[in-house]
């Protein structure tokens, strides 16, 4: 799954960058939209994160953000998605989210 985003004044940290928590919650998002195309009736919570900053993006800079799976285990799914910009790789993570039921309790991803 691929998708755009566009660094904007309200994203950017007090040097000029792209906020860090903004890049980590549209990483989440895009791994949470691969999730919903792949297992659109099932419902997942993010369990745990692992992003790597790996150059600044600036004011104007179009990210393109692809996701794919990792690993698909009983009641969880990894995800890695990567954010570059042009030809250079601003980020990298790998979220492992869990199936959840009604009530939050884990489910089987394949069930």
């Amino acid at each position: 799954m691929k998708s755009m985003f566009l660094v904007r004044s309200e994203h950017l940290n007090h040097q000029g960058h792209l906020f860090g928590g903004d890049l980590m919650a549209e990483s989440d998002t895009i791994g949470y939209c691969l999730l919903r195309q792949e297992y659109g009736h099932k419902a997942f919570v993010t369990r745990a994160a692992e992003i790597s900053f790996d150059h600044p993006a600036r004011l104007g800079d179009v990210i393109e953000f692809e996701a794919h799976l990792l690993k698909v285990g009983n009641t969880s799914v990894q995800v890695e998605v990567t954010g570059t910009v042009g030809k250079v790789q601003i980020s990298s993570a790998r979220l492992v989210y869990v199936s959840v039921g009604a009530k939050g309790e884990k489910t089987p991803v394949g069930a």
